[in-house]
């Protein structure tokens, strides 16, 4: 389990600003906060290092008109369910969770139907789920970056090991299909 690392009021002003502008240089963060240059860059070094801060790109869900799907879980395994799901190009997370649902995951998509090809060949049948919640994302309040895998290697079998020549979903063209087996027809992961 990683420690609470206690920010004082200078590291929470280097927070704000890099989450108002990541591309800003230390110099004028060390303007704005009446700290020296290198003293900025040791404590953003330090933050890295721990863990706290980290700068990635990805998919802006606010501005990116794809689909995300959260699925709340009540299972037995919830590391079995999220390493299935590990390598899916789909699979933005996996948060397993206290209260009645111990499993929240999350998956991003072109349409609707294919998201809900996930949920009903995948999650649904696996034995260890006892219950499921499943929920569209409307709206984004604000700008949530989300890294996601764009480049994927082909591969004659899908990370959940399904096979979209024998699904339902894929054959009446419900589904996109999986990126991974070259099963897909969408546009993101060509």
């Amino acid at each position: 389990m990683v420690g609470i690392f206690e920010l004082d009021e200078k590291d929470k002003m280097i927070l704000e600003i890099l989450e108002r502008n990541p591309e800003i240089s230390q110099n004028e963060i060390a303007k704005e906060v009446g700290l020296s240059q290198p003293s900025v860059g040791a404590r953003i070094k330090k933050m890295r290092e721990l863990g706290i801060i980290n700068h990635a790109y990805g998919i802006n869900l606010k501005n990116a008109g794809l689909y995300v799907l959260k699925v709340d879980l009540k299972c037995r395994q919830p590391r079995d369910l999220i390493n299935v799901f590990s390598g899916c190009p789909f699979f933005l997370n996996g948060f397993i969770v206290a209260g009645n649902k111990n499993l929240t995951m999350m998956f991003i998509g072109e349409d609707l139907s294919t998201l809900e090809a996930i949920v009903d060949q995948h999650i649904r049948p696996d034995p260890n789920v006892y219950d499921i919640d499943v929920g569209i994302v409307v709206r984004a309040e604000r700008d949530t970056v989300v890294p996601m895998r764009i480049h994927i290697e082909p591969a004659d079998t899908a990370p959940c090991n399904s096979n979209c020549d024998v699904c339902d979903y894929w054959q009446n063209e419900l589904c996109l299909g999986c990126p991974i087996t070259g099963h897909y027809r969408g546009k993101i992961w060509k």
